[in-house]
């Protein structure tokens, strides 16, 4: 078995995330929705459940990644800047202790191509985004929603709460005022009601070019 084909089955079977669990006792956190957390330097994140993304740290924040569930929150940089969308499960190791571990178990090289590619996930996302029409991005994110949800307008139909018009702006990069008419168009159309809170899909998005 080569090294990719050995990655390709640590990476399916999630095997760098149960090796974590299984090697450190874990001091399990939760973070409330709407609530921050800064990731500093030295220090890797174990997501276990929850939604949580990472803002830029300027003057007017952006939202660059998004982390959903068992995750590795891995930084080179100072730091991040993590809010959550849903109540977060997660705990927080010493990253000289994990990758010190890591390399004695001859896992190292995995867990950074992991990291690599997760990464290189995000910046694929954000490229598709911003090669989109204004309405192309809005209705993406709608779509990552509705498929993390398993929304559908019969049985199923209601946003998350977190889903309002500024966050959506902020996961589509569009100005709110952009966001809003996109979504007021989409109601007019009748896939969407926005009339109440959370909002709720009437019928299933139209396929577009950026679907």
């Amino acid at each position: 078995m080569t090294f990719l084909e050995f990655h390709q089955l640590v990476t399916q079977d999630s095997l760098i995330y149960s090796w974590i669990r299984k090697n450190f006792s874990l001091t399990h956190q939760e973070l409330e929705v709407g609530k921050e957390l800064k990731l500093r330097h030295g220090q890797l994140i174990v997501m276990e459940k929850g939604l949580m993304v990472q803002e830029s740290m300027e003057k007017k924040p952006t939202i660059q990644r998004v982390f959903a569930d068992q995750r590795i929150i891995f930084t080179t940089d100072g730091g991040l800047l993590l809010a959550a969308l849903e109540h977060t499960t997660y705990s927080v190791i010493s990253t000289d202790e994990i990758l010190e571990k890591l390399d004695e178990d001859k896992l190292l090289p995995n867990f950074f191509l992991q990291i690599a590619e997760d990464f290189e996930r995000s910046i694929e996302w954000q490229r598709q985004l911003m090669s989109a029409y204004p309405e192309e991005r809005v209705e993406m994110v709608l779509r990552k929603v509705i498929e993390r949800y398993n929304l559908e307008p019969e049985q199923n139909p209601v946003f998350p709460r977190w889903l309002k018009i500024y966050v959506l702006a902020k996961l589509a990069k569009c100005s709110v005022s952009t966001t809003s008419v996109i979504i007021n168009n989409l109601a007019e159309q009748g896939e969407i009601n926005v009339k109440m809170t959370p909002w709720e899909l009437v019928q299933p998005l139209k396929a577009s070019c950026a679907s």
